[in-house]
């Protein structure tokens, strides 16, 4: 089966040589899921612009991939959706028991919560993608974004990261 990483990496990829006829290359960010800065040369506001246009023609597992395409400072940001998340952890066999990591068993411990779907958080979204795309202290990211949240919306949103972990689970597994 192949990652998330590799197949979100793919689509955006020839999404963005489609649209633009530019190949990018795809790097980590912090304000954004992922970003390229291969439009420096180029108009990146323009290509961001058209990307964004376009944003819903790009799927995966059959849902949309991207929620949103920006830029700043001559750097082209891509935002995803929770649904690419729901659609890829449905096709995963069940998670195994991790090995003694700390954020491995943080982990499985969020994987044994009931299944939900995917919050669409902002927080929690960047922290996900910063751990799959292995930016730096995404983990930190991850486990601390529902942190940004009181009382029981918080306790909500721990409980809602069950197929975020499945995927993070079998991705440290199969790399």
């Amino acid at each position: 089966m192949i990652s998330l990483k590799d197949a979100i990496e793919a689509a955006v990829c020839g999404f963005v040589k489609q649209h633009t006829g530019i190949l990018p290359v795809l790097k980590p960010s912090k304000k954004a899921h992922l970003a390229t800065g291969s439009f420096l040369r180029a108009d990146a506001d323009a290509a961001a612009a058209a990307l964004d246009l376009h944003a819903s023609e790009c799927t995966l597992f059959g849902a949309p991939l991207l929620s949103r395409v920006s830029s700043e400072n001559g750097w082209v940001l891509f935002f995803f959706t929770a649904d690419v998340i729901d659609a890829y952890a449905l096709t995963l066999p069940p998670a195994e028991e991790p090995d003694d990591s700390y954020f491995a068993r943080r982990l499985w411990i969020a994987y044994r919560h009931a299944d939900a779907e995917t919050p669409d958080d902002p927080a929690l979204l960047l922290g996900f993608y910063a751990v799959l795309f292995s930016a730096p202290d995404g983990e930190r990211r991850f486990l601390s974004a529902p942190r940004a949240h009181d009382g029981n919306e918080r306790v909500a949103l721990e409980n809602r990261r069950r197929r975020m972990a499945k995927i993070l689970l079998w991705e440290r597994r199969n790399q």
